[in-house]
């Protein structure tokens, strides 16, 4: 329960409501501050203050100042007017009225804030993407136009050299040629010009570069024309592998020829050896124990067993029966005695070892103590004794099925569990338990399917 802050002081003016609240200088957590327009909330545990206004303030202009020794409030009225009191006498249903109302409101305003954020993001990233590509654009036009300045620049210049070129092979001759017919000679034409000119122009023969590019041409159209043949790949030969020519070594001749004439052994006559050993109870021999010192251990020995279940000298002769061993093997395993139950199972197995119940009983408390091996040995020997299958077994069956499915994942052979768990439900189709056994072991087998 916190304890309320009664002990605070406030101020006014015109415009401005002043509240100074103190905090205990002993001892305060961190202050969690919930400012409204109507409601002032500050909790520093194990303190609470609240205020319920009496008129609606300005929060967005107010400001909050915390010090070591004391909250400031320095609240902006809405209307210039004189307070007679700070707060408002309410009762305590209007309280938490007002309260909802505020949280309501703030979190609607916290929503609307939130969202205008997220709009006001995206539309600077949007703007952001949009003054990217302009940004790009004016690069990519920049780069235009230095290319094409420059190529129309190179243009230019090849131009040039062009003329250069051709003015450099055009004659001008000031004297007068008679006119004659034309010809074809060498590759010069010869034009006849206007009487009135004088002026002829004649074309010079071709130059030898010019000849050697012609030449040049001509030969890579005729080799395009005619198909490229294959090159045709050269098999290396392997070279001939020298002839093996076998080595003699006289040591090994040697050898052979000992071992030729080595005469073995007669094998050893069969005889048969008797060992007598003194019939007694303890493992050690007479000589390394005393009589005192075993009688103490059997004494010992013999209450342990008592003390996890009971031996078969201490029953009576009406207790020498499997269904009384089953049934006592039955309520230590209720109780949590495992080891008891396998003790009497067992007594129960050596006195009638043709109860299948007894085997499953047993099976199930090796499972229980994690004996997964002896279980899966039990449940083939129960399965095994409930034969022929019938209806009246069907449900002992599918149990040691899937308990022996269960042992099976327990040691790792997950995909031999799967087939033994599906054998089972197929007993009992209506088991929920069998059905989720075999969904956890598909799963388990698909995240390691090397568990077999």
């Amino acid at each position: 329960m916190p304890i309320i802050v009664k002990d605070f002081t406030w101020s006014q003016s015109n415009n401005i409501v002043h509240i100074r609240v103190p905090l205990n200088p002993v001892r305060h957590e961190k202050v969690d501050l919930f400012p409204s327009d109507k409601y002032i909330k500050a909790h520093y545990s194990p303190f609470l203050f609240e205020v319920f206004l009496l008129h609606d303030v300005n929060i967005k202009k107010s400001k909050c100042l915390v010090n070591d020794d004391e909250i400031i409030l320095d609240l902006v009225k809405n209307e210039e007017i004189s307070w007679e009191c700070l707060e408002k006498e309410l009762t305590k249903d209007e309280k938490m009225k007002i309260r909802m109302e505020v949280i309501e409101k703030s979190v609607e305003q916290a929503k609307q804030e939130s969202e205008d954020r997220r709009i006001r993001k995206s539309q600077l990233d949007r703007y952001t993407v949009q003054q990217a590509m302009e940004i790009d654009n004016k690069q990519h036009n920049l780069m235009d136009s230095r290319r094409d300045s420059e190529r129309k620049k190179a243009m230019d210049e090849l131009e040039d050299w062009r003329l250069g070129q051709v003015n450099g092979k055009l004659m001008i001759k000031d004297k007068k040629v008679e006119p004659t017919p034309q010809k074809k000679r060498e590759g010069v034409e010869i034009v006849e010009l206007p009487p009135s000119e004088g002026v002829e122009i004649v074309e010079l023969p071709p130059s030898d570069d010019e000849k050697s590019v012609k030449d040049e041409k001509k030969q890579e159209q005729e080799k395009a024309e005619i198909p490229e043949a294959k090159p045709v790949k050269k098999i290396p030969k392997s070279p001939k592998k020298p002839a093996k020519t076998p080595v003699k070594s006289e040591y090994v001749e040697q050898k052979k020829q000992e071992n030729a004439k080595r005469v073995l052994p007669k094998l050893r006559q069969t005889m048969n050896l008797e060992i007598k050993h003194t019939p007694r109870t303890f493992p050690t021999p007479s000589r390394e124990s005393k009589a005192e010192e075993e009688q103490a251990w059997i004494k010992n020995i013999t209450l342990a067993r008592r003390a996890t279940g009971f031996v078969s000298e201490d029953l009576r002769p009406e207790e020498q029966d499997p269904e009384w061993c089953k049934a006592k093997g039955d309520e230590f395993f209720k109780s949590g005695n495992f080891l008891g139950a396998v003790s009497a199972y067992s007594h129960g197995i050596t006195l009638s070892d043709k109860l299948p119940s007894l085997y499953a009983n047993r099976s199930a408390t090796h499972f229980a103590l994690g004996n997964f091996n002896k279980c899966l040995n039990d449940c083939s020997s129960a399965l095994d004794l409930m034969k022929p299958p019938c209806e009246s077994n069907r449900r002992s069956r599918a149990k040691c099925i899937a308990r022996r499915a269960a042992a099976l994942a327990r040691l790792g052979y997950l995909n031999k569990a799967i087939g033994e768990m599906k054998a089972a439900a197929k007993l009992l189709p209506e088991d929920e338990s069998i059905k989720k056994d075999i969904y956890d072991m598909e799963r388990a087998w698909e995240q390691n399917p090397d568990s077999d």
